[in-house]
């Protein structure tokens, strides 16, 4: 199967269907770990702001004047830019599952291919090669 650049429109890899396809569930495991990822560093974030509060409702009156407020609430708005790029970026990953979802199903289905090339974006391509090179690596 060629797999053709969707942006240059050349050759870019030359590879059987069933490599094609081994590399791409590989990468969609990959893409799933990253959301994974990042879901527990929101979550630990999540744990450490609510441990700072804890600590600060557990506080006499007079304690909390001379203690002020924990560093996790005066950090509120870099807490919720850190948070709202996280989650852009889980979308952008979903995004591209759905992507990867689409190609796997064009290779499992060779009638729905026109000839025996199909097309990708660079950034995928890219990742394949990465893979390739990783895997031959090991081997």
């Amino acid at each position: 199967m060629l797999v053709i650049d969707e942006v240059y429109h050349h050759t870019a890899l030359q590879i059987s269907s069933s490599d094609l396809l081994y590399l791409m569930e590989q990468l969609k495991v990959k893409k799933e770990n990253e959301i994974e990822t990042l879901k527990h560093k929101i979550e630990q974030f999540e744990q450490k702001k609510r441990a700072e509060e804890m600590a600060y409702q557990s506080l006499s009156p007079v304690r909390k004047w001379f203690a002020g407020r924990p560093a996790s609430h005066h950090q509120a708005v870099e807490y919720m830019v850190q948070v709202k790029e996280r989650f852009r970026k889980m979308e952008q990953i979903r995004r591209r599952i759905r992507d990867l979802d689409r190609i796997i199903e064009q290779i499992q289905h060779p009638d729905s291919i026109e000839r025996d090339e199909i097309e990708l974006s660079p950034d995928t391509i890219r990742e394949i090669r990465q893979l390739r090179e990783t895997e031959d690596v090991q081997a």
